[in-house]
């Protein structure tokens, strides 16, 4: 009876950890798009000066999105509460992807400064510990052995249909040429 209780309460837990990691794994990676628009001349200087911060001042600098987002999220429940749920809503999905974004940007900026200090240092290395503990229990589980069979069949299925698109193109591509 207790093994059965344990997997009724532990499989749904591991779905909800899983969509959560990859929610967040999703937004960290869209600190690409910020480092993209750090090649610009004006972001460039920002970045540079950014990286260059100390230790404190870098870790201060972690509080910004925190005091801009907050009006942010304010307006999103004055909407909720006005009867514009979906303004509310789009505004707090907004705020959260771009705030993310922005933040896993400064700490890729700031990562170097921020490790040297020693209780920055503990927790970083604790919530990694946590997290490759969470990505291994997930990938021994039954939900996580399914999702990386079907994520490897959609790999095979993607290399034999990578030209697909092209051979669409090279069509569309032919078909202008001959009109013109």
């Amino acid at each position: 009876m207790r093994r059965w209780a344990k997997r009724l309460v532990t499989y749904p837990l591991l779905a909800v950890a899983a969509v959560l990691l990859l929610v967040e794994e999703a937004l960290w990676r869209l600190a690409k798009i910020y480092a993209v628009l750090g090649k610009l001349p004006v972001f460039r200087q920002i970045e540079c000066w950014i990286t260059n911060l100390g230790p404190y001042p870098a870790l201060c600098l972690f509080a910004v999105p925190s005091i801009t987002l907050a009006p942010v999220k304010f307006l999103a429940l004055y909407w909720l509460a006005g009867g514009h749920p979906i303004l509310g809503v789009s505004t707090i999905f907004s705020a959260k992807i771009l705030g993310t974004a922005f933040v896993a940007r400064l700490f890729q900026l700031t990562k170097p400064s921020l490790l040297s200090i020693s209780w920055f240092r503990w927790t970083h290395d604790k919530i990694v510990h946590l997290r490759a503990a969470a990505y291994g229990v997930w990938q021994n589980s039954a939900p996580g052995r399914l999702f990386k069979k079907l994520k490897e069949r959609f790999k095979r299925y993607r290399e034999r249909n990578r030209g697909w698109l092209s051979r669409r193109w090279q069509v569309v591509r032919l078909r202008i040429r001959k009109a013109g």
